[in-house]
């Protein structure tokens, strides 16, 4: 079985099928009954079980340029959405903050969105990212790399946080279990994927919060939040499936061409390369 492919298609298939059955509907602002929500946790815990147990066995990379090199065009593309995203995320964060300070100052206001703000600013060297993607399609990362590494979840520290805050007044604890964690997962499937540029690999635990991750988010989407936290998620989500895809395609192969592990890889060498296994197998 193809883990490289199947498991990430099971995460979006789980998320988009808990997102239309389970999520807030915005006009009524009130949770979907069908299915039963015990039916959906159940649905839940039997994706995390088999995530935990498709997951073992396979190879275990002790390096990150190991682990996360991904020579597919997909995959840069995934990295570079999930970028943009948070730079839009940056640019939505600052504004809604201050927008809240003028209320704020105004009177009008309960509080200034600190958490929000610094979610924000740490989204635009988050967007660096985009450099380690390149170094994973292409070869050759920067010497900075381990701290690049760490970045991103930085940036979804103060957003774990900033959820909270906005959500945990609610006392319907349902509206918000989901989102926060969504991005429990999304905090430790980052922290893990930094592990492997400090020599303390766990592909393990990476792959299994990268997926959930994946999962959540996707559910997380449908639920109503402002356009601040929906960028951040939408970002999560393409960041992870990245994340996941590479990390699987390596512990699980198959492995890539010789020719796309070239450090400077030729425009269409994915596409040129699959063709020419595809006739090499037919000869067979």
């Amino acid at each position: 079985m193809r883990k490289d492919i199947a498991l990430p298609v099971l995460a979006l298939a789980g998320g988009g099928a808990w997102q239309l059955a389970a999520a807030l509907d915005p006009e009524t602002e009130l949770f979907r009954s069908v299915p039963a929500t015990p039916v959906l946790i159940g649905v839940l815990a039997l994706l995390a079980l088999l995530f935990l147990v498709l997951i073992q066995g396979g190879g275990k990379p002790e390096d990150y340029p190991a682990a996360f090199r991904c020579p597919s065009s997909l995959y840069m593309t995934l990295v570079t959405a999930g970028s943009l995203l948070l730079l839009a995320a940056a640019a939505l964060g600052t504004l809604g903050f201050f927008r809240a300070f003028q209320l704020w100052r105004d009177g009008l206001g309960q509080g200034l969105p600190v958490m929000e703000l610094l979610a924000a600013v740490l989204c635009i060297p988050s967007a660096a990212a985009l450099i380690l993607g390149r170094g994973h399609y292409r070869g050759g990362l920067p010497a900075c790399y381990p701290g690049l590494t760490t970045l991103p979840g930085y940036a979804a520290l103060p957003w774990l946080v900033g959820i909270y805050q906005e959500y945990s007044r609610d006392p319907v604890v349902l509206r918000f279990a989901d989102m926060i964690l969504a991005v429990v997962c999304a905090v430790l499937a980052l922290y893990f994927a930094a592990s492997f540029a400090f020599r303390h690999p766990r592909p393990r635990l990476c792959l299994f919060f990268s997926l959930m991750g994946i999962v959540l988010n996707l559910e997380a989407l449908a639920n109503g939040q402002s356009l601040f936290f929906t960028a951040l998620t939408a970002a999560a989500v393409l960041v992870l499936l990245a994340q996941s895809w590479a990390l699987l395609r390596t512990c699980f192969g198959p492995a890539w061409p010789e020719c796309l592990l070239e450090d400077r890889m030729p425009s269409g060498a994915l596409e040129r390369a699959e063709g020419d296994n595809a006739q090499g197998g037919a000869g067979v």
